[in-house]
């Protein structure tokens, strides 16, 4: 009876032991997959195939910047994963960016654990991160500077008083509907000529709830707030490439239209960005009522 009770002492210890380590692990929001010679194509088709290759379904491409191109993907892993929580629909696709500068051309993702914690999952998305890595490669995280970001910091994260959670969303409309809703978002995003356009969408399986991928550029310089190329030339410059933090993101969740706002969003993505100066918070100052106002055209709420 002694031996057994120091062995379940000792397996209780264990236990604790690793929750105390994986309660303190430190998370990064982007994965630096690879970085070397060759142009944008050539490694945008590459990484399609490593993609597909890894059991991933191709949902969108696009270019939100003329040296970058996006690549979404999807899998049942994913959308398992995303039917699991009330509104688990944000994280059903995984953004990868490949981006080409003077002839050197990188491959990132977004990190799908730190989006499990900061979407509140109730799911595991490690096994997307491993089927990622091993089919795209993968040198390490980055992206967040010194900000110790562990789980229980990303659950309940929050760029300062004031500002939103993750479930502090803008809400964009509301229909008869979710198929009225599903319709509405489509025919906004058909609208030729505007600032937003589809990338991608997936439907989650048992639930009445649509996540759409919106690609964002300017078509004249009073739409300069919402567009991709200036907001990454205020929060990404430095570190490796994060331009997997397009597309966004607007979700269908029954009768409702919302998507995150981008007071959350951006500042979940790039913690460690300063409210002031050359890349601070206030060089976007005007980019999420930009956004809001933009998206909410988009579904007919004005």
């Amino acid at each position: 009876m002694k031996t057994l009770n120091s062995l379940s002492v000792l397996l209780l210890a264990m236990i604790f032991s690793a929750q105390a380590i994986a309660k303190d692990t430190l998370y990064k929001p982007f994965v630096n997959a690879s970085a070397g010679p060759g142009t944008l194509a050539e490694q945008t088709a590459a990484t399609v195939a490593a993609l597909e290759g890894a059991g991933f379904e191709v949902v969108g491409q696009y270019s939100p910047l003329d040296d970058t191109n996006i690549i979404v993907v999807t899998n049942d892993d994913l959308k398992k994963v995303a039917s699991m929580s009330d509104r688990g629909g944000y994280a059903a696709g995984q953004r990868v960016s490949v981006t080409e500068t003077d002839g050197n051309v990188e491959v990132s993702f977004i990190n799908p654990v730190y989006i499990q914690y900061a979407y509140r999952l109730e799911g595991d998305l490690a096994p997307v991160s491993e089927a990622l890595s091993e089919g795209l490669g993968n040198t390490g995280t980055c992206g967040g500077g010194d900000k110790k970001m562990t789980a229980k910091k990303l659950g309940k994260y929050h760029y300062m008083m004031g500002m939103q959670y993750f479930d502090d969303p803008s809400e964009l409309g509301e229909f008869e509907s979710y198929e009225a809703a599903v319709a509405a978002v489509e025919a906004g995003l058909a609208v030729e000529g505007d600032s937003l356009s589809q990338v991608y969408r997936i439907d989650i399986p048992g639930k009445e709830q649509t996540v759409f991928g919106v690609g964002m550029k300017m078509t004249n310089e009073d739409e300069m707030d919402l567009d991709s190329a200036f907001q990454m030339s205020i929060v990404d410059f430095e570190g490796c490439k994060k331009r997997a933090y397009f597309p966004y993101e607007v979700l269908v969740n029954g009768k409702e239209v919302e998507a995150l706002h981008m007071r959350f969003r951006m500042a979940v993505h790039f913690p460690n960005l300063s409210m002031m100066g050359q890349h601070g918070f206030t060089k976007l100052i005007s980019a999420p009522g930009a956004i809001e106002k933009a998206l909410e055209k988009m579904v007919g709420a004005e």
